[in-house]
């Protein structure tokens, strides 16, 4: 049992859902671990900064251990209190909630770097992505005011 436990806390983590709001997200971990699952909320705020760029919404994602994905999708399917997931963006095709944003890809570099240069001289713009079928579709902005309300501090001369 121990060698299992240890197994999982080195397998990869993967997105079952994403959120703008950061309660939500908390809502469908506690969920998720009441369910005997190992989840977390992640803000991959350092990858938003990249390269001094920002998306225009601020997300949160639910992600869940890889060998625990199967069984975390098919319990979001049958049993999730569905309050909390109809917070969570879905694909608008599809209903997925394999969502990505902003669409690039997390796992190699140069299509990242070549999507942000691409943003910055304002060829492309933030996209969302559907992981099932892959859809593209804009994001109107909203909640960055909310999140740099916090961060902003008064002018001082």
């Amino acid at each position: 049992m121990v060698a299992m436990s240890s197994t999982q806390n080195h397998q990869a983590w993967l997105d079952v859902a994403m959120f703008d709001d950061l309660e939500a997200g908390k809502a469908l971990v506690g969920f998720l671990r009441d369910k005997r699952l190992e989840a977390r909320t992640y803000d991959d705020k350092l990858f938003r900064y990249f390269l001094f760029l920002r998306p225009p919404r601020v997300t949160y994602r639910v992600q869940v251990r890889k060998g625990q994905f199967k069984f975390a999708t098919e319990l979001l399917h049958s049993s999730a209190p569905s309050a909390v997931l109809d917070q969570a963006l879905h694909c608008p095709a599809c209903g997925s909630l394999r969502v990505n944003y902003p669409q690039m890809t997390r796992q190699f570099i140069l299509p990242t770097v070549l999507l942000h240069l691409g943003i910055i001289f304002r060829v492309i713009g933030h996209q969302c992505y559907c992981e099932d079928c892959h859809e593209m579709w804009d994001l109107p902005e909203r909640n960055v005011a909310a999140h740099n309300v916090h961060a902003a501090k008064p002018a001082s001369f």
